[in-house]
Formats: structure tokens, C-alpha cells, sequence
């Protein structure tokens, strides 16, 4: 029986529980997933927000341990089950692993606008079609993207999680009719190509999206 439980969004429509998996799956551990927040005004149930003490998805159960927000999981499960036994997931070298973790910050705690107005579900489900114009806030935040994907995909670094959280922002653009500039497009095409990344995005999920004013960001 798996030591590692992932509580994630029941319709995995989650860019942040897609990336502890992507880790999970990299690092070649064995886990189970369970429904962490009950579609509804309840959010994430009481009793699971009882032992992480932050209602939040993806919360990681390991044995005594509890606990939520995407980096601080990926970062547990890096020293955890270290290398060589399991693939690292973030470089060693400590000036590329930093970068990765710029890189990982940006697309949590950046692109506010352009996440909300371009929810993960439309990656997953079809979206209604055509998508209103991005406001000024989100093309901004779009630029801001674009230029950093392009620069980093020109870096042409071994795989690490950075790709994975980068790769699955730009979906938000380019699954909801948005061009790509070549070389990210390149990028994005060959990083959900890989099976770790790929997982996530053909998970089987409810024959219908979430509400919207429910759905995950």
C-alpha cells in the first residue's frame, strides 16, 4: 500500500495539483489520489483542513505528515526520496535550481490577471469559443510570459519541474486560441509530450466542467 496520499481538486482541473503529480510521477513514487475538495460552497472539507491547518489542493499525506501548497511539496518530496534512488525533479546545481524556483514563484504568484480570465479548466475542457479579449492587466501578464518562456526555452536546460509549471501556463493561451511564437510553441509541445506532464492533462474527469465561479484557477 502507497505511504503517499495527494488530495486534489475531484475535477482535476488544478495547474498545482497537475505539478506535485508531475514530481510524484518523476520521482518514480507510488501514490494514491483522493477527492480533497468537495465541488460546492463546503470547499475543502473541514476534516481535511483539521490536519493541514491550510484549506487548500494539493494537500500530501506521508505517513504523520500533512501537508498543502504545491512548492513546499515538491520541495519535501526532493529531499525526501533524494537521488540517485529517485530523479531529481530540481537541478543541483544551486544557480539552476534557483532559477527553476524564480521560474516556479512567476507562475504562482505572477500572471494573476491572465490565470483568472484563462482558467485551467479550458486546458481540459473544451471552452466555450471565441473567449473574450484579455484585459490590459492580462496582455501584460501575457508579454511577461511570453518573454520569459521564449529566454527559457533558448536555455535549453535538462527537464526539471520549471517546465512542467511553465509549459502548463502557456496552455492557458494557446488552449484557448492564443498564438504561440514558434519557439515556445516548440517548447510547450515537447514538454507535455513527456509522460509525466501528459498524465495530468488526459486524466480521466467528469464529462463536464466545473461551475465556473467553483472552478479551480
Amino acid at each position: 500500500m502507497s505511504l503517499l496520499t495527494l488530495y486534489v481538486d475531484g475535477y482535476f482541473v488544478n495547474q498545482f495539483d497537475a505539478s506535485v503529480m508531475v514530481a510524484l510521477h518523476e520521482k518514480g513514487l507510488e501514490f494514491s489520489t483522493a477527492r480533497g475538495l468537495l465541488r460546492g460552497e463546503g470547499g475543502v472539507p473541514a476534516s481535511l483542513t483539521a490536519r493541514t491547518g491550510i484549506p487548500r489542493v494539493p494537500a500530501l499525506q506521508h505517513r504523520d505528515l500533512w501537508l498543502t501548497e504545491s512548492m513546499a511539496i515538491i520541495e519535501y518530496l526532493e529531499e525526501t526520496f533524494p537521488a540517485p534512488g529517485h530523479p531529481r525533479v530540481l537541478p543541483a546545481d544551486p544557480a539552476l535550481r534557483a532559477r527553476a524556483r524564480q521560474i516556479m514563484s512567476f507562475v504562482r504568484f505572477d500572471v494573476i490577471d491572465l490565470r483568472s480570465e484563462r482558467s485551467f479548466w479550458m486546458c481540459v475542457y473544451p471552452p466555450p469559443a471565441p473567449q473574450p479579449p484579455l484585459s490590459r492587466s492580462a496582455e501584460r501578464d501575457t508579454r511577461e510570459l511570453l518573454a520569459l518562456a521564449e529566454r527559457f526555452a533558448g536555455e535549453q536546460l535538462p527537464f526539471c519541474m520549471a517546465h512542467a509549471d511553465l509549459a502548463y501556463t502557456l496552455l492557458r493561451l494557446e488552449r484557448t486560441g492564443s498564438a504561440l511564437p514558434a519557439p515556445v510553441a516548440a517548447f510547450v509541445a515537447e514538454t507535455i509530450a513527456r509522460p509525466s506532464v501528459r498524465a495530468y492533462l488526459v486524466h480521466p474527469r467528469p464529462p463536464f466542467p466545473p461551475p465556473r465561479q467553483i472552478a479551480a484557477g
